[in-house]
């Protein structure tokens, strides 16, 4: 049996199913809050105890509740990390045996976002920032994780820049919306206190 080498559109082509794959693990809600979970709560994250505390409350209990998708960026097989994580935490493969741990489940979410990242181009991550412009030549059509192993430091930083930053942009866009729903928690609670119910 020979190892032959893929060719050039092999390699592309499997680039491109990654890419798909890693678009569907960028677009699934509860593992995008599972890592906004992780990157919150952090040492120096920069995020407080109110922030946390709203995180908590709006994205990671409904994240765990659903149950997040993931997919495998080799197969591309949709898989449930809370059952993955259950289940690879089993001591010699017995049942009921094992343990998980949150931070655990976090830290994977965290780590399937940041890997998908690098699968995809940077026009990918323009229109997930639902930025639209003309992307510079030497960047459009790229893949991020090209970009990173290129010989040009500039290139390496800008794949860098565009990673961190979308993960920047996530986890304050998710912490914002899920402070606005304790907000309206908070004034709906107050508006019963002392609204006047209306006859029927």
């Amino acid at each position: 049996m020979t190892n032959e080498k893929p060719t050039k559109e092999e390699i592309e082509e499997q680039k491109e199913r990654r890419r798909e794959v890693a678009l569907k693990n960028l677009k699934e809600p509860n593992l995008l809050n599972l890592s906004v979970a992780y990157y919150t709560d952090r040492e120096n994250s920069g995020y407080g105890k109110n922030d946390n505390a709203a995180v908590e409350e709006f994205l990671y209990y409904p994240a765990i509740r659903f149950g997040p998708q993931t997919y495998d960026l080799e197969s591309g097989e949709k898989s449930d990390l809370l059952k993955d994580s259950l289940l690879s935490s089993r001591q010699d493969g017995k049942r009921y045996s094992g343990q998980v741990s949150e931070y655990n489940i976090i830290k994977i979410g965290a780590a399937i976002i940041e890997q998908s990242l690098g699968a995809i181009k940077v026009d990918d991550i323009m229109f997930l920032l639902g930025s639209v412009f003309h992307i510079k030549e030497n960047y459009k059509g790229k893949y991020l994780n090209d970009l990173l192993q290129s010989e040009k430091e500039e290139d390496k930083k800008t794949a860098g820049m565009l990673i961190g930053g979308y993960l920047q942009y996530q986890t304050t866009q998710r912490v914002s919306k899920a402070l606005g729903q304790r907000a309206e928690n908070m004034k709906g609670g107050l508006e019963k206190l002392v609204k006047k119910e209306e006859k029927k």
